[in-house]
């Protein structure tokens, strides 16, 4: 039982049915066009094999999504959607046999985004913010003087007035290189592509940073919108006990109809996807409705 619905910006739900077949949608309530809600409803089959991304989710995260009808916010949505439509631009481009290539092994399956025949490489699209890519990255600074000979005008933390103004000089520090789940979802499509008879000397993520060029990202060191960095290798032994372990775990609560156990810090974001970003959060039983409630 998959999501089955929408949400209105106030809370006030719609059935799929009804908004995008018996035209009961108030578009203008929803703030959203029923062309990017058609593609914000496609669901999977909740009786499919599970898939690469949905294990890097908690398991308590998959189950529900599988088990409860839930209502999804298109504004928690708007993201994901700018990613499917930068893949398939993508995708579009490539050479029919090198892109969207389905994979599966281990009673899992997954897509891989392109496959170069030529460099033996393997590409993952990600469309992300500057924080992550910054974590990617590795991004450190230092602070050293203003080439400008600028000072400052008032005493603050980074000097006293009168003193040369610093500035944010960045580098990035491949030991300080996190890539989280991304490496762990890559590092199964080589495995998956190698399994196959495809030889794959290096993975790639091309990282397309949607708030480039701002601010905020200068300030996290991004001053590129596009970034292609090499992903490292995880060793097999590693990548099949991470993967098996939790294949295991969702299909053991799928078969007992038992919810499993509250995902740990690192799926939820320090608690802050219970709070918030969790589509099922509504319906888990290991978070508080308070926290719902902060989080709105």
């Amino acid at each position: 039982m998959p999501a089955i619905g929408f949400k209105y910006p106030e809370g006030d739900t719609i059935t799929f049915e009804d908004a995008l077949e018996n035209n009961k949608l108030d578009i203008n309530r929803m703030g959203v066009y029923p062309t990017a809600l058609r593609e914000m409803a496609k669901q999977r089959d909740p009786d499919r094999k599970p898939s690469v991304t949905e294990l890097l989710n908690g398991t308590c995260q998959s189950y529900l999504q599988r088990t409860t009808e839930y209502y999804l916010d298109p504004q928690d949505l708007a993201f994901s959607l700018a990613g499917t439509l930068h893949h398939n631009k993508l995708e579009s481009n490539a050479d029919e046999t090198d892109a969207e290539i389905n994979v599966e092994g281990l009673d899992i399956t997954g897509i891989v985004d392109l496959y170069d025949s030529q460099t033996k490489s393997l590409i993952d699209y990600k469309n992300t913010g500057s924080y992550k890519a910054a974590q990617v990255l590795g991004m450190e600074f230092f602070l050293e003087d203003d080439p400008s000979g600028a000072v400052y005008l008032r005493s603050g933390k980074w000097g006293k007035k009168g003193s040369p103004k610093k500035v944010k000089r960045f580098w990035s520090n491949p030991e300080k290189a996190d890539f989280g789940d991304w490496s762990w979802q890559i590092n199964m499509y080589r495995y998956m592509l190698e399994s196959t008879g495809k030889q794959v000397d290096s993975m790639y993520v091309q990282m397309t940073v949607r708030d480039g060029g701002i601010l905020a990202a200068r300030d996290r060191g991004i001053d590129r919108n596009i970034y292609l960095v090499e992903v490292p290798y995880i060793h097999n032994d590693h990548l099949l006990e991470y993967y098996r372990d939790k294949r295991d775990r969702l299909l053991h609560a799928l078969e007992s109809k038992v919810t499993p156990e509250k995902c740990n810090e690192r799926e939820t974001w320090d608690g802050m996807k219970c709070k918030k970003y969790c589509e099922v959060r509504h319906h888990c039983p290991h978070v508080d409705n308070r926290d719902i409630l902060e989080g709105k």
